[in-house]
């Protein structure tokens, strides 16, 4: 393994993803989607407490007290931890299920719509708007991540091969002149999981390749860095000074032999990127 690399967690997630930290309990939750899973990784003692729930989770938000909000297969729903159940908010009809989401800055809960075949302009974003799922910015081809600039007037969207920028009003939840920000190339990897640090650069997980970029906020491609197993799906800010990065990864579709040439697949990864981030705001729902 790189010595950049911590190795935190190694339970062979299918496909982990939407790590969350918590900064007032020192842990944090992300989610097994193909196994609906909801895992709670302990900084402190390093433990990983697995919750099954009834349905699959993609993508999620907390609200200050600790109250979970998700993006399950097909809508919103909040999280009950202490039975592991789900409680639904509001179905989404667009797309075949709920791919990634975060919250934005004003604390409202965004999540993407995808389509089983990538179908184009069959998936979207939406924001929960009280208990109703309003459109966000449509238009997609495969929605992956979500994450905004420090000062909140830009959203970043990865759609397949494409991560999208959009001037953002936060006061109205609106985005608009949407354009393409950069294109993966195949020999890259997959674009998936996205994060933004104190200086408006932009982090994404490229699975396939291991590579994890840094972007400047005007495209280019500052730092690439190469995780331990091919397959990293998503990433997030952590620690007490927001100064550590938490990365998901996936193993389905691997067999025997392919685990033994990538044995952190499905692991849960840390390690110190020499910057500070950001977090998603607390989600303002109840």
């Amino acid at each position: 393994m790189s010595d950049e690399f911590e190795l935190l967690v190694n339970r062979q997630a299918l496909h982990g993803s939407s790590p969350l930290w918590m900064p007032a309990l020192n842990c944090v939750y992300w989610v097994d989607l193909l196994r609906r899973e909801l895992h709670t990784y302990h900084r402190d003692s390093g433990a990983d407490e697995v919750d099954v729930l009834p349905a699959a989770v993609t993508a999620l938000g907390a609200s200050r007290n600790g109250q979970l909000i998700a993006a399950t297969e097909h809508g919103f729903a909040r999280v009950h931890l202490g039975r592991a159940a789900l409680e639904p908010v509001v179905q989404v009809h667009n797309g075949d299920r709920m791919s990634g989401g975060t919250c934005d800055p004003a604390g409202r809960f965004v999540a993407g719509t995808t389509t089983h075949v990538d179908e184009p302009q069959g998936s979207a974003f939406y924001v929960l708007d009280g208990n109703r799922a309003r459109l966000l910015a449509r238009g997609f081809t495969a929605t992956r991540g979500i994450a905004w600039s420090p000062d909140g007037g830009r959203m970043y969207a990865v759609d397949a091969r494409v991560i999208r920028v959009y001037d953002y009003d936060p006061d109205r939840a609106r985005a608009v002149a949407g354009r393409q920000w950069v294109l993966v190339g195949e020999s890259e990897g997959s674009p998936e999981g996205i994060a933004v640090d104190a200086d408006g650069c932009v982090w994404v997980a490229m699975q396939w390749t291991g590579r994890i970029h840094r972007y400047a906020p005007g495209g280019e491609l500052e730092t690439v860095l190469w995780a331990p197993t091919r397959r990293v799906t998503s990433l997030a800010f952590g620690g007490a000074r927001l100064e550590e990065m938490y990365v998901t990864s996936a193993c389905f579709g691997y067999d025997e032999q392919s685990m033994l040439t990538d044995p952190y697949a499905g692991a849960l990864l840390r390690f110190r990127p020499g910057v500070t981030g950001t977090t998603p705001p607390p989600w303002r729902g109840i």
